[in-house]
């Protein structure tokens, strides 16, 4: 076989390799065992313009603590249904149940908090009603599966009405957190939407607006629903929050799942070797090049005429 009519197919042998890693060809199927969970987590996150407050941590925003502390939760329950709801002036199911955690996690750093001065004031009962619905439903559906609550919230109140009792929630719940965002002292709310100090603070009468914690409300809701509260001013020790949702976690051995093999590997292993192949021909015909006209070689020159 001639030197061109190799490099020819190596080409083309090349060319069929790549075409075949861009495509990822799946040939039949292998069986999985399948990770599940009997837990299915409401977080319900308080989107008022309090959890801005530059009191989590080193001044961080409170909700910044919040993000941190969920995806430390997520991460520490493989298979666990999360689902999400929000509230400031009323509640709203942003993703139901699922065992999708980067759509979870996505939705809570997407969070927007209430614009400042909207709102007739913010209560720590508003989302309630909604939290009845959604748990009586859940109920409904899959009465086997335990339900657990993660109340986020600083607890604040700025109507003055007396909340209402959520001891109704109990009844569909077996366990969660009431994680409490914030200090007494409290903290200034920046105005800006990225809740940087860029448009300063939330004002009233002329000067920063402070928000402080209601733990007393908080624990009020924790004793009501049957939760433990903890008050969260900065990171760490949520690992440890984690273990106290653990749930049944089985292996389906009998009931696997079907997956379609990945032969992508196997396209590139070939593709290795006919690229190093390609490249030393490449090196092989520069090195011959050099050779041939480098300055140890002479060159030809056209012969001068001897003029008479």
């Amino acid at each position: 076989m001639t030197r061109p009519t190799l490099v020819l197919l190596r080409r083309i042998a090349i060319a069929i390799a790549f075409v075949a890693v861009v495509l990822r060809p799946e040939f039949g199927e292998r069986g999985l065992a399948s990770q599940t969970s009997d837990v299915e987590v409401l977080v319900v996150l308080d989107r008022t313009r309090s959890m801005a407050a530059l009191d989590y941590g080193d001044r961080r925003p409170r909700l910044e603590g919040v993000t941190q502390d969920l995806r430390t939760l997520v991460e520490e329950l493989p298979g666990t249904r999360f689902g999400l709801m929000t509230w400031a002036t009323q509640a709203r199911l942003e993703l139901p149940f699922t065992t999708d955690h980067q759509a979870f996690l996505t939705a809570v750093e997407t969070t927007r908090l209430q614009d400042p001065y909207d709102g007739p004031g913010t209560k720590v009962d508003t989302p309630l009603r909604a939290l009845v619905r959604e748990l009586r439903d859940a109920e409904e559906q899959y009465p086997d599966r335990r339900r657990m609550l993660v109340f986020v919230s600083d607890g604040e109140n700025t109507t003055g009405d007396q909340p209402r009792s959520f001891r109704r929630l109990e009844q569909f719940l077996d366990g969660g957190l009431v994680l409490g965002y914030g200090t007494p002292d409290g903290a200034p709310m920046p105005l800006a939407a990225d809740l940087s100090d860029a448009r300063g603070n939330v004002q009233a009468d002329g000067t920063d607006a402070i928000s402080r914690t209601d733990r007393k409300a908080l624990r009020t809701v924790a004793r009501q629903t049957g939760t433990e509260f903890v008050a969260r001013t900065g990171p760490g020790g949520m690992r440890r929050l984690a273990a106290d949702f653990s749930g049944r976690f089985t292996e389906e051995s009998d009931q696997r799942v079907t997956a379609p093999i990945d032969w992508t590997w196997l396209a590139g292993l070939a593709l290795f070797p006919l690229l190093l192949w390609e490249l030393h021909g490449h090196w092989r015909t520069l090195w011959e090049a050099r050779t041939t006209l480098g300055p140890g070689r002479r060159r030809w020159r056209p012969q001068e005429v001897e003029r008479s």
